[in-house]
């Protein structure tokens, strides 16, 4: 009895595994073959490792297709059409071409901040300084990764008084976040010299980072247009709703 020890390769003199299967017949008599011969190659590992167009696979089933950003893998009765299970786990690769789980999507919910206010509370408005709007101030909370956060405000104010040298003055209402103004802000003249009223509103989307910001809206007034700079215009809110939103999945 004797005991025969021997690599096998089909369709080549130089196999390079325990069993090897060269099916184009295009590789080298010596050496290792080439990348591109290596692509119609089958190749069989003493460890149990198979290989796909590969013939030193690293793990048990290694495919290479030959070409970039193409699996070369499918599944015939298994495709965009067919029905989703009801529970399983998603699949993915790594940065290195190995297929891992990964988590599965979790259902959407949306996160809202908002205040309103109908109270009448009066507030001071002029030329030098932005005020903050009563109440307006809210914090919001963005989870790592950061979110666009969807933002909507409305106001309605009364003008109460007749600044000195009333002249029909711009005031503007602007949305600040973290302190710092932005570029989402609306501004309407003032109609007569007090007692008149003017209404506001902007819609914007802006990306938070993570972590906590605050977000508020704050009136001046713009342009004096005759009025005595410094004088205040007494405001007060008739209506106001402020709201930000964010989707979180």
């Amino acid at each position: 009895m004797n005991t025969l020890s021997a690599q096998m390769g089909i369709n080549t003199d130089n196999p390079q595994t325990a069993f090897h299967v060269d099916a184009s017949k295009d590789n080298n008599t010596s050496g290792t073959p080439t990348i591109a011969q290596q692509d119609n190659d089958l190749a069989v590992t003493s460890a149990g490792g198979m290989g796909i167009g590969i013939t030193t696979p690293n793990v048990k089933v290694e495919l290479n297709s030959g070409t970039a950003n193409t699996s070369g893998l499918k599944f015939t009765n298994f495709n965009s059409t067919t029905p989703v299970a009801t529970a399983g786990q998603t699949l993915g690769v790594d940065a290195s071409g190995n297929i891992i789980t990964v988590p599965n999507a979790s259902a959407p919910s949306v996160v809202t901040a908002e205040v309103a206010n109908t109270s009448n509370t009066a507030f001071f408005v002029d030329d030098l300084a932005y005020t903050i709007i009563p109440t307006s101030s809210q914090t919001l909370n963005i989870p790592a990764g950061g979110k666009a956060v969807f933002i909507n405000f409305m106001l309605g104010v009364d003008y109460g008084n007749f600044p000195t040298g009333g002249g029909r003055g711009y005031y503007e209402a602007r949305l600040f976040i973290d302190d710092i103004p932005t570029n989402v802000y609306l501004t309407v003249q003032e109609k007569d010299q007090g007692g008149s009223n003017a209404s506001f509103s902007f819609s914007t989307v802006k990306s938070l980072s993570a972590g906590s910001h605050t977000i508020d809206a704050r009136m001046i007034r713009s342009a004096n247009n005759g009025t005595v700079s410094d004088a205040n215009m007494t405001c007060r809110i008739m209506s106001m709703s402020f709201n930000a939103s964010y989707i979180n999945n």
